[in-house]
Parts: C-alpha cells; structure tokens; sequence
C-alpha cells in the first residue's frame, strides 16, 4: 500500500501514532510531503527516524529549504526569517548532534525529492509536491540537489501558497493542466482549514482537503491541544486516517 502525509513539524507524538496506527510493512510505502521540522521540538529526531526506513520517502518543504539554506548553504539573510517561522526547536537540536550527524541529515535532505510527478498506485497517477507543481517536472521524480540552482522553480515548489485566486479556476493553467495530463496533486503546506471551514473538518480538527484541482494533506500537526492533527492519505481506496 501506498500512504501519504505532509507537515509533521515535529511532533513526535503523532508521527509515532501514525506509526503504530499504520504499522507499515517493507511492502507498504509512506510519502511525506515536506516540513517535517520546525514549530515542534523534535524534527531532526523525526528525520534521523525516516532517514532509518528503506520504504519511506522524504520530500523537500519550505521548512527544509530554511534548514539546510541556513546551514549549509549559509544563507544568514535567512537566519531571522526561519527562527520566526518556528526554526529555533529544529536549529537547537541540529547543532547538539555531531558533526558527522549533522552531515548525515544535510546530505539526507540533499537526496529527499523536490518533486514525484507520476506516482501510479491504485491504479490512478498522482504528482506529489510540496507546495504547487511545476509544469517542467511532469515524468521523472527530481531530486532537490538536482534542482538547487534552480531557485525560481524550486521556491515555487515549496513556497506558492494556493488560494482563491489559483484553486478554482487553476492560476495560469499549471493545476488544470496537471489535472488534463491524468495526475492527482497531492500537496501539504497549507492547512486545509484554509479551504474548507472549520466545521467541516473531522472529529473537530482539519482534514484532509478534496478540491476540484488537488488534494491537500495539511491537517495542522504545527498546532496545539486538539487542534493538532496528522492526517494520511492512503492511494489505493482513499481511505484517510487521523492522529
């Protein structure tokens, strides 16, 4: 089977839910979207957990983008940038590890995807991106080291924010045509409160958002109380599973 997730921000609590809950099999296979750090305490320990796990794949979000900028790109414009964006919990624990693990996570991140643009399961194609996808990416999986030159795109991809202005009548053309070439977009990023009113969320916290042009799988990990929710998606039949 095939899962998909997205913005865990470190909370290992619910990534460790999802876990027990799906108990997945070296047959099943998770997606996560993005943002797997920041706002949450444990990201890096959330990461170092994936980077363990054969049948796991990472994407690249915003939030990775400010981590490895910052380190080791050393973009320090951006410094202050991620800090307010929740970055303090996952630049604290970043530098307690060795050099060595640290190592370890930056060139995990450097070999997580930008973009997975034809995802067949279940008999359906499916584009997973962050944020918003990119017309030039619609065949082969693109690694975000083959595509760190190329920052227009890739802020872009983690980055652009959908909206009433790009949702329905799909922006410049890129959702509706990604919907034409046959795939299903799968995106995190946004909380899908964002489209969809609270009471129409799931047993009082968001859920997982069905549009006319994407799908969005940002339930809210990043908040607090009950509010906090992990959702997965399940490609094969649907189905959708909260922690």
């Amino acid at each position: 089977m095939h899962y998909v997730c997205a913005d865990i921000h470190g909370n290992w609590e619910k990534y460790q839910a999802m876990l027990n809950g799906l108990k997945p099999g070296h047959k099943d296979h998770l997606y996560i979207l993005g943002d797997t750090v920041d706002r949450g305490a444990d990201g890096i320990r959330i990461l170092q957990d994936i980077m363990c796990r054969g049948n796991f794949s990472h994407l690249i979000g915003n939030h990775e983008l400010f981590l490895y900028g910052c380190i080791r790109c050393g973009i320090g414009e951006w410094m202050d940038s991620w800090l307010e964006n929740g970055g303090q919990p996952t630049a604290e624990a970043f530098l307690k590890l060795s050099s060595g693990e640290q190592d370890d996570i930056l060139d995990f991140l450097e070999n997580s995807y930008a973009v997975i643009p034809d995802l067949l399961a279940g008999g359906r194609h499916y584009y997973l991106v962050h944020a918003f996808p990119d017309l030039h990416y619609m065949e082969q999986p693109v690694l975000f080291s083959e595509i760190l030159e190329d920052s227009e795109r890739l802020w872009r991809m983690v980055w652009e924010r959908m909206d009433d202005k790009n949702t329905e009548r799909g922006a410049d053309g890129t959702l509706r045509a990604v919907r034409e070439a046959g795939r299903t977009l799968l995106v995190g990023h946004t909380v899908t409160t964002w489209f969809s009113p609270p009471e129409g969320s799931v047993r009082g916290h968001a859920g997982i958002y069905h549009g006319k042009y994407f799908t969005g799988l940002d339930c809210g990990c990043a908040g607090t109380g009950d509010s906090a929710c992990l959702g997965v998606l399940r490609l094969e039949d649907g189905a959708e599973f909260y922690y």
